[in-house]
């Protein structure tokens, strides 16, 4: 697999774009799901990523910023390609870079799939009842742990097949959990001085 998606640099910007756009059709899908179905409640926005909370609390179709940062990421890819065939050693780095870009998206992928499955569930039999609110550092924190477990599995297959594809994967999922972790530290200091002012 990874000798294909080395050879040239359209297969990875195809893998990612389709990746790019469903994540965010994706996102609108569960979170009108949940307004939907009305059990779920998640503080100041169902979207973890900030320069995309207002569009996706909009429920808007097309996003400027989505479309610009896909344009973008997506010259990021190519020009990524390009720089690691001028030498032969830089081009083992390019199947790490695409892991990084792709596998990162197919983790968000599996919430994605659990959130629409959990949608459909109750809407055809219910089985919730009540209301759940989620704070918002604990949405980041329930993602930032979800993203520990998705890159140790990466990890392991990346031992275990020798691939950078697979190691890409693991360092930007851990990355990104370190990050949600950070972001769930700030969300809960600001929760702790709004519910003591």
């Amino acid at each position: 697999m990874q000798y294909w998606l080395e050879s040239s640099p359209w297969y990875g910007v195809i893998l990612w774009i389709i990746l790019y756009i469903s994540d965010y059709y994706l996102t609108l899908y569960s979170a009108r799901g949940f307004r939907e179905i009305g059990h779920f409640h998640f503080e100041g926005s169902f979207e973890l990523t900030p320069q995309y909370q207002k569009d996706i609390d909009a429920l808007k179709p097309l996003s400027k910023r989505h479309m610009i940062a896909l344009v973008l990421s997506s010259i990021v890819i190519i020009l990524l390609w390009w720089l690691t065939r001028l030498n032969f050693y830089l081009s083992l780095a390019y199947p790490l870079f695409l892991g990084m870009f792709l596998l990162l998206e197919v983790a968000i992928h599996l919430r994605h799939f659990r959130n629409v499955g959990l949608i459909r569930e109750v809407r055809k039999h219910g089985g919730i009842e009540g209301q759940i609110a989620y704070k918002k550092w604990f949405s980041y924190r329930v993602s930032a742990n979800e993203l520990y477990v998705i890159s140790a599995l990466f990890l392991i297959v990346a031992i275990l097949t020798f691939s950078q594809f697979f190691l890409g994967g693991a360092i930007i999922c851990l990355a990104t959990g370190i990050q949600h972790t950070r972001l769930a530290r700030k969300a809960m200091i600001m929760d702790t001085a709004n519910s003591t002012s």
